[in-house]
């Protein structure tokens, strides 16, 4: 089993296979962990023993792989008493080939796919005539397509630290609001709260008004504080913040410069904005809010999660709010 300690090293290697142990240690200390250079490598001889890491590569500029001769093959399979043995041969062949780069199985109206990679065409042709003599007596349909890279990257393993340490600030900021008894503080500290933990180059929160069908800006935080500009009110109709009240579902991109949703695109590029993440506040199923945020940082997948996350136990926090009889959205 990984421990925080190994993930964190697992996470550094997958984005550079060169980087020190020396330098691992420097951010495992810096989170808090009392750890060596010495301790890092004997723990990446642990890993390498126990099959965690299998081995280091070097990442070629797609540029260079492209030069050659990429073929993407889909194939579909023949089903039979043996498919399984069949199947096993596939694998070993395509773990051993050293032209094939990328392997999987696949659910759908195709069972396999893999990547070929030959420096002419005419070690294609061999080896595809090869692999079709090979493997007939379980294939029943097999594609060929001509294929370009564009990225070319290790699988990350997903550093857990980070994340644990935004699920504590979503609890820290949870917690900080019970010490306002009013509605309009606890929503103001939220906005607050999103452009200090969270990155954000601003922060908003509009309630729904069911009559007019429209989004009206309440709170607002960082760069931009006013609440009485062009978004001041918004129609559910809008692509953005209007759709997370229709849909109940959340709107979230790492590219609003371009993302048709954002309505003016060289603002977002003035501003340096990469990302924006919109979220419902429900109270009883019913949208009675939006929360969004725009950042000049990009966010992972993790992040939205987390946001998600948030705005969930948002919404449980505030119901009590939302049970007031006196309690009025707009």
């Amino acid at each position: 089993m990984l421990d925080e300690i190994d993930k964190v090293i697992l996470s550094h290697l997958g984005r550079n296979a060169r980087v020190s142990s020396q330098e691992i240690a420097g951010t495992l200390q810096g989170m808090g962990f009392t750890i060596t250079d010495r301790a890092v490598r004997q723990r990446l001889g642990r890993l390498d023993k126990n099959k965690s890491i299998l081995g280091y590569s070097v990442i070629l500029n797609p540029n260079l792989v492209s030069e050659k001769v990429n073929r993407t093959i889909l194939v579909k399979f023949k089903f039979s008493r043996n498919i399984a043995d069949g199947i096993d041969r596939l694998t070993r062949y395509l773990n051993e080939s050293p032209f094939c780069i990328y392997s999987a199985r696949l659910s759908g109206d195709f069972n396999w796919i893999c990547h070929f990679v030959f420096s002419s065409i005419e070690q294609y042709d061999l080896e595809t005539n090869n692999f079709l003599n090979r493997f007939a007596d379980i294939i029943s349909d097999f594609r060929s397509y001509e294929s370009k890279a564009t990225k070319s990257s290790p699988y990350v393993l997903f550093d857990e630290h980070a994340t644990n340490e935004k699920k504590l600030q979503v609890y820290t900021i949870l917690n900080s609001l019970k010490k306002h008894d009013n509605l309009n503080d606890r929503l103001q500290s939220i906005v607050e709260s999103l452009v200090k933990y969270f990155n954000a180059k601003f922060a908003r929160i509009w309630f729904y008004d069911k009559k007019s069908k429209t989004l009206i800006l309440k709170y607002s935080a960082g760069k931009y504080k006013n609440i009485d500009g062009e978004f001041s009110r918004v129609s559910q109709n809008s692509l953005k913040i209007g759709s997370i009240a229709k849909t109940k579902k959340p709107v979230v991109s790492n590219d609003v410069v371009h993302d048709p949703r954002i309505k003016y695109h060289d603002w977002a590029k003035k501003e340096k904005l990469k990302s924006f993440a919109g979220y419902p506040i429900l109270y009883k199923g019913t949208v009675v809010a939006v929360l969004a945020m725009f950042s000049e940082k990009s966010l992972s997948p993790s992040d939205f999660e987390i946001l998600g996350i948030f705005s969930d136990q948002l919404s449980k926090e505030l119901s009590g709010f939302f049970e007031a009889k006196d309690f009025l959205l707009i």
